[in-house]
């Protein structure tokens, strides 16, 4: 019952969303209204907390669209699963709730000033002097898809949580001394080498390898000399589309549907709001007064919050759109109408209607072709299923695939020679192919003249592929590989080189030589690194050269590839700068922050546990895969 949450408490999602209560909400849009029982299959369930499927997916569409906004690109649903968005997204639901269920059963609560607080309080929502900035936050509630009574809820949550998570770990204030300095001294080490560069390009020209030497090269190393296998298959999709306008509607039909979906159809009364909020209700009270003496709602926004008209304009509202307080008093004013003073958490609010759409609902007739399409494609899935069940029985009686496709009405596709990412031989896309993974999978898995199969497509139809014919992946002919082959041998033959006369000059330094003389004795100059530490940038060396210079006792060298990678460095220690806490106390600081959060991180992750066995959490992960 705990395997999903398990798995998850141990990493750092889990740690960071309990660590990170506030920030979640902000980064995720996870609020309680996600975590509310409804109708349909729950799938995770935290004490009396339970989440439907269609409310978890609503959770994993956002962080998807979240995710592709930080990726500058709309992620795929196999990129999501490579990025384990589904549990990232269990466990986010269920650390909350764990949190929501505990704070609810301590009556843990925040009043509305702290609410309020907390959202003039958000960097987010200030401007350049530090101020709540009414027009940013609003922007931030368009941007999220959030209504204003939606996200104080969310945030009442949070800081209700905020007040049991801050408080478990406020014993841990610093970190433990002797572990401090401890990694300190580790991290902070410096080093700077002495070292001497033997670039591949100081060996001169390499011989013309021969063929047998190409040969064992190409042999030792066959990949970049190779062509992928090719094949070409014959295959038969059925797609809903395929079977929608075969399919007959009728009046009842129509009728039926209508009835079934009219809510989908109604369209609620909307009312298009201005608003200006005040701190006090005197203030609100002064600029109504102003309204009243003849001054326009813009205007008198304007002189006493210096508003604009965009500022104040809040589009179309539904009832539900509103915080509660509002919602009687907006939804009860004639068009133009002000409203007296309202208080909500947010302050004191005075509001105008400046039109009303009426709610209406579009009729039978303005939907009907809407509704064909939708009950079309809706009745074309059975007919499709009975297709494809019909053309399993085919090929159980020995149906060839295109002897089968005929039986059903389908063509046949044959293509050319294709490769398993689906590209042709000259490294083309072949048009056409399912997008579904499954398909080049199965065609590059089945043998040449394996019987023919019904697969199903994810987003919906059905698949049969079969191989006609096979060109086994194969390392290329020497003379279509031969001119890159030749460079990369003579490439390879000068780094050996360099490497060579590196090793020797080890074995001289070993001997008793100095770097100087054995530099001197090759004609290259000894230079000196500028420090590195052993983790970040590896400066003038190699990242293993780096590694290297660390592992060196004093008066040691070592031999590593160069930063370039285009020649060989000989190295040993210049100078060792020992760390010092007194001239670099940010960094103290930090590594200390960083064991005390690490500490603080453990304990909130064990409560965590505690708070699973306690309440208990269920999670249907075979309901999950299914969809996710």
């Amino acid at each position: 019952m705990l395997h999903a949450m398990r798995k998850g408490a141990s990493g750092w999602l889990a740690k960071g969303l309990l660590l990170l209560l506030v920030a979640s909400f902000g980064i995720w849009g996870i609020g309680s209204d996600m975590l509310r029982s409804s109708v349909g299959s729950n799938v995770i369930e935290v004490g009396d907390t339970s989440v439907s499927l269609g409310e978890f997916q609503r959770d994993y569409q956002r962080n998807l669209n979240i995710l592709s906004q930080r990726f500058n690109t709309q992620l795929t649903q196999e990129q999501a699963r490579q990025f384990g968005l589904a549990q990232m997204t269990v466990n986010q639901i269920a650390s909350r709730a764990l949190v929501d269920e505990k704070t609810s059963d301590l009556g843990l609560s925040a009043d509305e000033a702290a609410i309020r607080e907390a959202i003039r309080n958000q960097p987010a929502f200030q401007n350049e002097v530090k101020q709540f900035d009414r027009f940013r936050f609003e922007e931030f509630l368009r941007r999220n898809g959030y209504s204003e009574a939606e996200y104080v809820e969310i945030v009442k949550n949070d800081l209700a949580g905020q007040q049991l998570i801050t408080t478990l770990p406020m014993a841990v204030t610093s970190a433990p001394k002797v572990l401090l300095d401890t990694l300190y001294a580790y991290h902070a080490e410096k080093r700077t080498a002495k070292f001497v560069d033997v670039l591949d390009s100081t060996i001169g020209f390499a011989p013309a390898p021969t063929d047998e030497e190409l040969d064992k090269m190409i042999a030792e190393n066959p990949a970049p000399y190779s062509a992928p296998e090719y094949r070409k298959i014959s295959y038969m999709l059925l797609k809903p589309e395929n079977f929608a306008e075969d399919t007959a509607v009728s009046d009842e039909d129509l009728k039926a549907e209508y009835e079934g979906r009219l809510s989908e159809f109604n369209e609620p009364e909307q009312r298009a709001v201005e608003q200006m909020i005040f701190e006090t209700e005197d203030a609100a009270k002064a600029a109504l007064a102003k309204i009243a003496a003849g001054g326009t709602f813009a205007d008198t926004a304007m002189s006493e919050l210096q508003l604009t008209p965009k500022d104040i304009d809040l589009g179309l509202m539904t009832k539900q759109d509103l915080l509660p307080e509002l919602q009687g008093p907006v939804f009860d004013l004639t068009k133009g109408g002000v409203s007296q003073p309202v208080k909500t958490v947010l302050g004191w609010h005075i509001v105008k209607v400046t039109d009303i759409k009426p709610a209406a609902a579009k009729t039978l007739a303005e939907v009907k072709d809407q509704l064909t399409k939708d009950i079309q494609l809706r009745k074309a899935y059975d007919v499709m299923y009975k297709e494809a069940t019909k053309l399993e029985d085919e090929f159980a009686g020995g149906a060839k695939l295109d002897d089968a496709g005929k039986t059903i009405g389908l063509t046949v596709v044959t293509t050319d020679w294709v490769d398993a990412k689906g590209l042709d031989k000259s490294g083309q896309p072949v048009a056409g192919l399912p997008a579904d993974p499954a398909f080049l999978a199965q065609a590059f898995s089945k043998a040449k003249g394996d019987e023919p199969e019904v697969s199903e497509v994810q987003n919906g139809g059905y698949f049969s592929v079969v191989v006609d014919d096979i060109a086994e992946a194969a390392v290329r002919p020497l003379a279509e590989v031969k001119e890159q082959a030749t460079k990369d041998w003579q490439a390879n033959w000068q780094h050996e080189q360099a490497r060579k006369k590196a090793d020797e000059m080890l074995v001289k330094l070993n001997g008793g030589e100095t770097l100087e003389q054995v530099a001197t004795e090759l004609g290259v100059t000894v230079k000196t690194s500028k420090p590195v530490l052993r983790s970040g940038t590896s400066g003038d060396l190699s990242p293993v050269a780096r590694d290297g210079l660390f592992d060196l006792e004093p008066g040691a060298y070592g031999v590593n590839v160069n930063a370039a990678g285009d020649g060989t460095l000989v190295y040993g220690i210049a100078d060792i700068i020992p760390a010092d806490p007194a001239s670099d106390k940010a960094a103290v600081d930090q590594i200390a922050e960083q064991i005390a959060a690490s500490v603080r991180a453990g304990i909130l992750s064990e409560y965590e546990n505690y708070l699973q066995k306690d309440i208990g959490v269920s999670v249907k992960e075979d309901l999950i895969k299914e969809y996710f």
